[in-house]
């Protein structure tokens, strides 16, 4: 799995750092926005279902090569997407399967402490503090009592913030180079 992320990673950010490459996708994307969307949504579905994959250099190569909103658009459907499936995995094959991806003794303890009207906005604000790590938190969440449309609520309303201003700022970072796109 290891080997699967390291190719992936290098597939993604070839085209960040090399100007010849990037101009070469920016013209391929352009010709083909469907495909680019696609193939940018699909890899962060990936990059969250088979959750030791990293979904950070689709996130870097699609600011780089696409305009900031269709960046935003592509990564938060392929994402949110994988959240959801997560979730559900979770849901349907419970400890065996998730127990892989996150600590399920957390899990618990954080469950146990929320009741009823307070684990919504308990989950809100678990699920703002943990947003990079969408993919172990879908997993642990699918495995708590949380209902699925509170799941998808949160997570929507979440990610919505804070991938709107990573995607803006990143976009117009990429504008300057690479370098200051990544510091960023």
């Amino acid at each position: 799995m290891a080997a699967a992320g390291i190719i992936m990673a290098a597939i993604f950010l070839v085209p960040v750092f090399s100007g010849k490459y990037q101009a070469l996708v920016a013209a391929a994307v352009a010709a083909n926005p469907m495909y680019a969307f696609f193939i940018v949504a699909f890899a962060r579905f990936l990059a969250i279902v088979v959750a030791p994959l990293p979904g950070q250099p689709v996130a870097f190569m699609s600011m780089a090569v696409m305009p900031w909103w269709q960046a935003w658009l592509a990564n938060f459907v392929g994402a949110d997407t994988g959240a959801i499936v997560a979730f559900l995995i979770a849901r349907k094959f419970r400890e065996p399967v998730a127990a892989r991806f996150t600590g399920l003794r957390d899990l618990h303890a954080f469950e146990a402490a929320l009741t009823g009207r307070m684990r919504f906005w308990g989950f809100l604000g678990l699920r703002f503090v943990v947003a990079g790590a969408l993919d172990f938190f879908s997993y642990a969440a699918g495995l708590s009592k949380i209902s699925f449309h509170v799941f998808v609520l949160a997570t929507v309303l979440a990610d919505i913030p804070i991938s709107l201003a990573f995607f803006y700022f990143g976009g117009i970072a990429a504008q300057y180079g690479v370098y200051i796109m990544i510091g960023f």
